[in-house]
C-alpha cells in the first residue's frame, strides 16, 4: 500500500523527484513561480511547446536553481470532472521515471485529492509469485490543503481495494473457502469488526442445501463467514456476497479458455469484506452485517448432477438444470441467512453472477438489480459519486415465470438462451422475504480484467467497493 505524507511546499524542492500538476501551459507552483529556478523551468516548457493539457507531460532533469533530479510538470487542463483528475493521478503513478525510485514529492493546486486517489488505486501489484516490479510507495503532499480525516479515509478505502484484489488474485490453489475465510476473519478482527466462521458442519445444522451442494463436489469444503459491524441497535444492512473461490462449472464444465480466470469467481465476497473492512477503519456509524459464502465448484463422483434437487435454507426446493449456475444457489441461502437470522431489511448483494450480463454492458459496467426503487437509486447515486459504472436492468413476472419446475418449487436454470441476467436474479428475488429492500449488482464485467484498469493493473479490480463504502454511509 502506497505511502501518504503531507509537507509544507517547501518540501517540493527537497525531494528527489517532484511533480506539479497544472492546468494551462505557465507555471503555477508558489515555491517555483517567480523565481530563478521558476524562469528556468518556464523557458523549458516554452521550448517543448507544453501546453498543460490534460495527458501533457514534461520532464525536466535537474532543473537549474532546485536540487531536484527530475522535475515532471503534468497537464490537467480540460480536466473537469473527479474521474478525469483520478486518472490524471494513474498515469503518474505509471511514468517510468515515477516507478524508478518509488517516491515522489506532489504538488496538485487542484483536485489534488482526487489526484492522490487515482494514484493510490494504480500504485497496486500482486507480487507474491514473481520478482515485484516497481510500483510508486511514497507521495508527499506538499502545500495542499487536504484535512488529516479525508487522506485517513483515503488510505482506508484503498487499502482495502488491495486487500480485494489480493483475494481476488490469489491462485485457488492457495485460497480454499477456508483459507479465504480466515484470511477475512484476521483482516477484520483487526479492525474490531466482530466475524464468525460457519463450517460445513454448521452449514448442515442450518440446512444450508444449496450452499452445501455447490461445494460437495470439492476436496475443500465450503463455509460462509458472517462480519457484525456496528452497535447492534437497529435491523443492520447486510451485503451478501459470493465467494467460489474456483469454479470448473462443475459437470457442466466449463470451456478451458479463460477458465483460469475462474479464481476470481469470489470477487463477490472480497468486495463484500473490504467495504466492511473499510467503513470499521473510518468510524461507520451505522449496523452492517456481511454473510459471504464460499465454496468450490468442483467435478468428482460426489458433485451435484443436472436434475437433482436441493433443499434451501428458506425450505424452497431447487432442481438444479445447470450445475455451473452455482452462484445463485449459494446466494440463496446466504440471502435468507441475512434476513431471517440476522434480522436484515435491507440486503444488497454482490457477485460475478452471470455471463449474460456482460452481453448487454461489457465489461466495464456492473449490472443492477433489485425490488426496491428507493435503494435502486441510492445505489445508482453512490456509484456517480464513486466515479463507477452501474447500470439498471429489469426483473419482472415473466423472468421468474421461466424458473417454474415440474419436480421442485423452482429451477436454477430454465435453459433458455437470452435474458439469463435477469432470470438469474429473477431466482434471487425468491429468497427475498416480504418488507426487505433487495438490491443486487453483477460485477461479472468489470470485476476481473485481463487488460487491466485505467486504476488497476491485470487481474481483480476491487470495482463497486467505493460505491458500497458511500451508499452504506448514506443509508446510516
Amino acid at each position: 500500500m502506497i505511502k501518504i505524507s503531507t509537507s509544507s511546499l517547501s518540501g517540493l524542492l527537497k525531494a528527489k523527484i517532484a511533480v506539479v500538476v497544472q492546468d494551462g501551459p505557465g507555471l503555477t507552483c508558489p515555491s517555483l513561480a517567480g523565481t530563478d529556478a521558476g524562469r528556468s523551468i518556464e523557458r523549458a516548457m516554452a521550448a517543448a511547446s507544453f501546453g498543460g493539457m490534460s495527458g501533457d507531460v514534461l520532464a525536466i532533469p535537474a532543473p537549474t536553481g532546485t536540487d531536484l533530479d527530475m522535475l515532471i510538470i503534468v497537464g490537467a487542463g480540460g480536466a473537469q470532472t473527479p474521474l478525469d483528475f483520478r486518472k490524471i493521478g494513474a498515469s503518474i503513478a505509471l511514468l517510468p521515471q515515477v516507478l524508478k525510485t518509488g517516491e515522489i514529492a506532489l504538488f496538485a493546486a487542484a483536485s489534488g485529492l482526487d489526484v492522490l486517489r487515482g494514484m493510490a488505486l494504480r500504485a497496486y501489484s500482486f507480487d507474491l509469485y514473481r520478482t515485484a516490479p516497481p510500483v510508486l510507495r511514497s507521495v508527499t503532499i506538499c502545500g495542499a490543503d487536504l484535512e488529516a480525516a479525508a487522506l485517513s479515509a483515503l488510505e482506508a478505502e484503498v487499502s482495502a481495494i488491495h486487500f480485494a484484489r489480493d483475494l481476488i488474485n490469489e491462485p485457488a490453489n492457495v485460497l480454499s473457502p477456508l483459507e479465504m475465510a480466515t484470511r477475512i476473519a484476521r483482516a477484520g478482527e483487526a479492525v474490531g469488526i466482530a466475524v464468525e466462521i460457519l463450517d460445513e458442519g454448521h452449514l448442515k445444522a442450518l440446512g444450508c442445501g444449496l450452499h452445501l451442494g455447490v461445494g460437495q463436489g470439492s476436496d475443500n469444503p465450503p463455509c460462509a463467514v458472517v462480519m457484525h459491524l456496528g452497535p447492534g441497535e437497529k435491523p443492520p444492512v447486510a451485503l451478501v456476497g459470493k465467494g467460489i473461490t474456483f469454479d470448473t462449472g462443475g459437470i457442466h464444465l466449463k470451456d478451458v479458455h479463460g477458465m483460469w480466470e475462474m479464481k476470481g469467481d469470489m470477487a463477490g465476497a472480497a468486495t463484500a469484506a473490504a467495504t466492511m473492512i473499510a467503513l470499521a477503519k473510518t468510524g461507520y456509524a451505522g449496523d452492517a452485517v456481511a454473510v459471504l459464502g464460499l465454496a468450490e465448484n468442483m467435478i468428482s463422483g460426489n458433485a451435484t448432477r443436472p436434475g437433482d434437487i436441493l433443499t434451501s435454507y428458506s425450505g424452497k426446493t431447487v432442481e438444479v438444470r445447470d450445475p455451473d449456475c452455482e452462484g445463485r444457489l449459494v446466494l440463496a441461502d446466504c440471502l435468507s441467512y441475512a434476513q431471517r437470522a440476522l434480522g436484515a431489511k435491507t440486503v444488497i448483494d454482490i457477485a460475478t453472477l452471470t455471463y449474460a450480463v456482460q452481453i448487454g454492458l461489457g465489461t466495464r459496467y456492473a449490472g443492477l438489480y433489485g425490488n426496491a426503487p428507493d435503494l435502486r437509486d441510492s445505489v445508482i447515486h453512490a456509484a456517480g459519486q464513486a466515479s463507477e459504472k452501474i447500470w439498471p436492468m429489469p426483473i419482472d413476472d415473466e423472468f421468474h415465470a421461466e424458473l417454474k419446475s415440474d419436480f421442485a418449487d423452482m429451477v436454477n436454470w430454465p435453459g433458455v438462451k437470452y435474458g439469463n441476467a435477469s432470470i438469474a436474479s429473477a431466482f434471487l428475488e425468491n429468497f427475498i422475504d416480504e418488507g426487505t429492500d433487495w438490491a443486487h449488482i453483477d460485477i461479472a464485467g468489470p470485476s476481473y480484467v485481463g487488460a487491466g484498469t485505467a486504476f488497476s493493473p491485470p487481474g481483480g479490480s476491487g470495482v463497486i467497493i467505493e460505491t458500497l463504502i458511500g451508499l452504506l454511509r448514506d443509508l446510516a
